[in-house]
């Protein structure tokens, strides 16, 4: 809709501008067309006054004089009603007919209107057209070469030798109209070019603000602290001096022999690709985006990039402005690890196993699937904090979190819920509940041999270290299972029944592996 409004908006601006360009033309034709309607009215009556003594013997010399004198009248009238262009081809026309009429009947070649011709055929072209003028000097010559195939073969009427008076006065209407279309003409010509002068000299001026404009924009670019580059088919024909420092070049030189490509990171590469074309076809983009791109060195670097199609140097590019966001990225990924994962182990917190624990329930109430929660707790880990310190406390959970990584897919969940406790996350383990709860008890036996294995610690590796050398642990683990489904039960209520499980195993001697049941005695 908005389309088809602009363009009969367009249409209408069209239509205007050259109804305003024909007024303007009519008014500099008026001039010619008064004259010429003064013409056609007061030439009769002296023709007629000259024609008086010869119109008893030859009365067809009266007719020539009514006929422009009509021609004069409605030509005035057509004027005086703003039909210009009709006023035109009327009294172009007519003139031509009644002149070729008169010479037929008063004479043929040597009849006075014959020096019409060369002022209509002028006066035609002026008014009208350069096709119209051509079109009457050929139909001129046509009737100039019947005239006196006529003449030859006498078959024009025998007529009388007009007065010298009306030949003299036919002459010095022909010379007066053909000196008005000449100074008419000449006058048009040094407005012209008068105009062509103006035009030029606002051409001039408009060409000076532009270069005016695009120097200050240059200007603008150059002392921008945003990097900005300009590209054209992938080829970059300029780069401003942080755009250089952003990419660590040593010059513009050095960007300008690179493509967009080769600065782009590959995996990125397809994005930016599609982003650059939709720029190209003026489809609606996101104003900007975040990317990746490469430095000079192949160091990546996180930018926020946005594009936009502009003419530099006379043709279409791309002009792409881009800041670097890789120390706010980076703080970013902090923040998420402070605020989802264990700042000692790197495992998941229990705010990212709360929110896996609701997926993982999701999926399982769509597809119909069983999953495990996996509860351990270290048997015999206080001694080792209270003998050798905290330093040495960590490193055997750094070594059991390694450890019970290496247990599980990556699909799972491996999460610290706190101290020298861990939680387990096993996903889609199945549609069976009881090929379930087998699989789970397998992985939750493989992670108790796991991590009951002998742990090397070596304290010079730590913050704290109290070289007292290398240490040997021995560490078994308690684990409580929970096997679950795509139920509306809590995450919190089964990471309690998985705990309960735990302290079940914990109870009956530890370093040992037990199911959780409910009160019926039935896995839940």
């Amino acid at each position: 809709m908005t389309k088809k409004i602009d363009t009969a908006s367009q249409t209408s601006s069209s239509q205007a501008d050259e109804e305003d360009d024909l007024n303007a033309q009519h008014q500099r034709l008026l001039p010619v067309l008064r004259y010429m309607v003064a013409t056609l009215l007061l030439g009769p009556v002296f023709t007629l006054l000259a024609l008086n003594p010869v119109l008893t013997d030859s009365p067809a010399n009266f007719l020539g004089p009514p006929a422009f004198f009509m021609l004069g009248l409605v030509g005035w009238y057509l004027i005086s009603t703003h039909r210009i262009t009709a006023a035109i081809k009327l009294m172009m026309v007519g003139s031509w007919i009644a002149v070729t009429g008169i010479a037929f009947f008063s004479g043929g070649l040597r009849s006075p209107v014959m020096v019409f011709y060369p002022v209509l055929i002028l006066a035609t072209g002026w008014l009208d057209s350069a096709g119209s003028s051509k079109w009457m000097a050929g139909f001129s010559v046509i009737v100039t070469l019947a005239l006196w195939l006529g003449e030859h073969l006498q078959w024009l009427p025998l007529q009388l030798v007009a007065p010298s008076a009306v030949y003299a006065f036919d002459q010095i209407m022909t010379s007066l109209l053909a000196a008005v279309v000449i100074v008419f003409v000449v006058q048009t010509f040094k407005l012209r070019v008068e105009e062509l002068k103006e035009t030029k000299n606002s051409l001039k001026k408009q060409a000076l603000a532009l270069q005016h404009s695009e120097d200050r924009y240059r200007t603008l670019i150059e002392w921008s602290p945003g990097a900005v580059l300009v590209h054209r088919l992938g080829k970059i024909v300029y780069a401003n001096p942080a755009a250089i420092s952003l990419f660590g070049a040593p010059d513009a030189a050095a960007l300008l022999t690179k493509s967009t490509t080769a600065l782009i990171h590959p995996e990125h590469r397809a994005a930016q690709a599609a982003r650059m074309k939709s720029i190209i076809n003026q489809e609606a983009i996101p104003a900007a985006t975040e990317s990746r791109f490469l430095r000079c060195d192949g160091t990546p670097i996180d930018v926020q990039v946005q594009g936009t199609a502009i003419d530099f140097d006379g043709e279409p590019a791309i002009q792409v402005s881009l800041h670097d966001i890789t120390e706010s990225k980076k703080l970013e990924r902090e923040i998420r690890q402070l605020a989802f994962y264990d700042d000692l182990t790197r495992l998941p917190n229990r705010r990212m196993l709360d929110d896996r624990l609701r997926q993982v329930q999701s999926s399982g109430k769509r597809h119909g699937g069983y999953s495990a929660l996996l509860f351990l707790d270290l048997d015999n880990f206080k001694p080792l904090n209270d003998t050798h310190g905290h330093a040495l406390g960590d490193a055997l959970l750094i070594d059991a979190a390694a450890r019970l990584r290496k247990c599980v897919r990556e699909s799972d969940t491996v999460a610290r819920f706190g101290g020298d406790e861990f939680v387990v996350l096993i996903a889609e383990l199945g549609t069976s509940q009881i090929e379930s709860t087998v699989h789970a008890l397998g992985i939750a036996e493989k992670i108790r041999t796991m991590l009951s294995e002998p742990y090397e610690l070596n304290t010079q590796q730590l913050a704290s270290a109290n070289g007292c050398g290398d240490i040997t642990h021995q560490c078994t683990v308690s684990l409580g299972v929970v096997v679950f489904a795509g139920d509306r039960t809590p995450p919190s209520e089964l990471l309690k029944q998985a705990d309960t499980a735990m302290y079940q195993a914990k109870d009956e001697g530890r370093n040992r592996v037990k199911l959780f049941k409910n009160k019926a005695g039935l896995i839940r």
